[in-house]
C-alpha cells in the first residue's frame, strides 16, 4: 500500500463534486443516512460563528461576520438628507438596489452555487427583513421634521461564500447597526 498523493486527493475530490452535481438527491441522502453534513459536521452542530466589530475605521458602524467559511463585511455610512414629503418625520435606510456585493472570484469550483447570482436575492431578503423587523426606527433618524434626517447606507461585501449567505449577511448587518447605534 503506497502513500496517498495529491493527485489521488484531487481526483477523489473531482469525483465527489461530479457525483454531487449529477445526483444531488442521492448525494444528500447518503449524508443524511450517516447523520452528517457534506462538510463532515454532525447534523446537530452549527457552523462556528465569529463577529468582529469596528472592522472599517472610515465607516460609522461596521462588522465582519463569519459563519463557517462564509465571511461578510457590513459597513454603515450616515448622511444628512432632506426627508421625503410622504414621511417628513422619518429618516431612510439605503439598502437597495443592491446591498450585497459578491465578487466574481467567489464563484470558484470549490464554492457551491454561484454567489454572484445569489446577490440580488440575498439583498432583497435582507432589506425586507431589516425593514419589517422594526430593528431600526426610522422616526429616530429624523433630525428636524420636514427639514433634515439621517440616511443610513448599508453596504455588505462577501469575501468568501460557502453556504449560509443570508444568515451571514444578516448577522453582519445587525452587528454593524449595533456597533453604530
Amino acid at each position: 500500500m503506497g502513500l496517498p498523493n495529491a493527485s489521488d486527493d484531487l481526483s477523489t475530490e473531482v469525483e465527489v463534486d461530479a457525483f454531487r452535481r449529477l445526483f444531488p438527491l442521492r448525494f444528500y441522502e447518503k449524508h443524511l443516512l450517516k447523520s452528517i453534513r457534506p462538510d463532515a459536521r454532525p447534523l446537530g452542530r452549527a457552523r462556528e460563528t465569529t463577529i468582529g466589530l469596528g472592522a472599517v475605521a472610515s465607516a460609522n458602524g461596521s462588522a465582519l461576520a463569519k459563519i463557517g467559511s462564509t465571511t461578510m463585511l457590513a459597513a454603515i455610512k450616515m448622511e444628512v438628507m432632506t426627508p421625503s414629503l410622504e414621511t417628513p418625520n422619518e429618516g431612510c435606510l439605503g439598502l437597495l438596489p443592491l446591498a450585497a456585493r459578491f465578487p466574481v472570484s467567489l464563484s470558484l469550483p470549490k464554492t457551491p452555487g454561484r454567489p454572484a447570482e445569489a446577490a440580488p436575492v440575498v439583498a432583497k431578503q435582507l432589506s425586507d427583513t431589516i425593514l419589517s423587523s422594526g430593528m431600526i426606527n426610522l422616526k429616530e433618524l429624523s433630525l428636524v421634521s420636514g427639514k433634515a434626517a439621517w440616511m443610513a447606507y448599508l453596504d455588505i461585501y462577501c469575501y468568501d461564500a460557502d453556504g449560509a449567505l443570508f444568515d451571514t449577511a444578516l448577522l453582519s448587518a445587525v452587528a454593524a447597526f449595533s456597533h453604530y447605534f
